[in-house]
């Protein structure tokens, strides 16, 4: 059984035209390609319980690594990794995209507790940021069918959740979900920028 109040969401960053965004939960199924539709409805489910919600794009990078691995890939990123071409693109684009949707669903939901600490029971008002990390999944899938593929891997369930691990276990990172956080004003901790971020995964066959 999962938590009975909870939403997943995901936006699949891409070009703005086209970026792809699902919101799937007990009162709250919608999806769209539309930004400011994506922000209306995450603040619309985070009202009725907890929201987890994922950015499917490099959300954090290595930090404190020996020179010689500065870019190498995150661990367990395979062939897809954040520094090559297409990660590198996604990573940027989230830099300015992923902010405008943090700072539209703070001003219609300041009530919200951002949080990055997955393995704790969520409560109402609960916002868990994570990252999705959708890979291998053909030419033919848009953005809306990579968002949902990421929240079918979700673990919804808080039991299920409290033991889950994250498919990029980097033990020092740079949390850039937290570094928007601090620049928007949500947040004022700067241990933030070193909190571990959870990656859910959907990682097809080559």
């Amino acid at each position: 059984m999962g938590d009975e109040s909870l939403h997943v969401a995901v936006v699949d960053i891409g070009r703005l035209a086209n970026l792809g965004w699902v919101v799937e939960g007990p009162s709250i199924n919608r999806s769209g390609t539309d930004i400011d539709s994506c922000v209306e409805a995450l603040a619309e489910a985070v009202t009725t319980g907890p929201l987890a919600l994922g950015f499917e794009a490099p959300m954090f990078v290595p930090f404190g690594r020996d020179r010689r691995d500065l870019d190498r890939a995150r661990a367990g990123e395979g062939d897809r990794a954040f520094a090559a071409a297409a990660g590198a693109c996604s990573l940027t684009k989230g830099l300015v995209i992923v902010p405008y949707i943090l700072a539209g669903l703070r001003r219609l939901a300041g009530h919200s507790r951002p949080t990055f600490k997955w393995r704790e029971d969520l409560r109402k008002n609960d916002l868990l940021l994570f990252e999705a990390f959708v890979a291998h999944v053909g030419n033919f899938a848009n953005h809306q069918e990579c968002a949902r593929l990421a929240i079918s891997n979700f673990p919804k369930d808080p039991k299920e959740r409290a033991l889950f691990e994250s498919a990029v276990p980097e033990p020092c990172t740079l949390n850039l979900l937290g570094a928007m956080l601090l620049r928007i004003g949500w947040a004022a901790d700067p241990a933030l920028l070193s909190e571990p971020c959870l990656v859910v995964s959907h990682f097809g066959g080559a």
